[in-house]
């Protein structure tokens, strides 16, 4: 697995399924996110559907260590919080790619963003 090989399969896909740990479990929890790439390509940035009280936003800051499978390709990672001068232009990038009706209606809370790097 090469990174311009997650980078094509990224490209191509609108979901991506995130592994988090459990914060109570220690079990894997897998989950489908939707997810957009960083402005350099080198991330991507995941909303949680209801923002801060998502559970898998509750386990990540627990763990912040990731598994990502996308396109039949798994890599780990360590998420972090996108800071809060950027929440508005990652929130733009989101109703670009998914559309703005869409992100109204899936999104509750739009309060939090969260980036991965991606593997080099």
């Amino acid at each position: 697995m090469t990174s311009k090989e997650i980078l094509a399969s990224l490209e191509k896909e609108s979901e991506i399924e995130l592994v988090v740990t459990g914060r109570h479990s220690g079990k894997a929890l897998p989950r489908p996110v939707w997810f957009v790439l960083g402005e350099d390509k080198r991330s991507m940035i995941l909303v949680p559907v209801n923002g801060r009280k998502t559970q898998w936003y509750l386990n990540v800051k627990e763990n912040p260590s990731v598994g990502i499978r996308v396109g039949g390709h798994y890599f780990e990672g360590t998420v972090n919080e996108v800071e809060a001068n950027r929440l508005k232009n990652v929130l733009g990038v989101f109703d670009a790619k998914y559309g703005k009706n869409q992100m109204q209606n899936y999104y509750a809370s739009l309060d939090v963003a969260m980036e991965v790097p991606l593997p080099d």
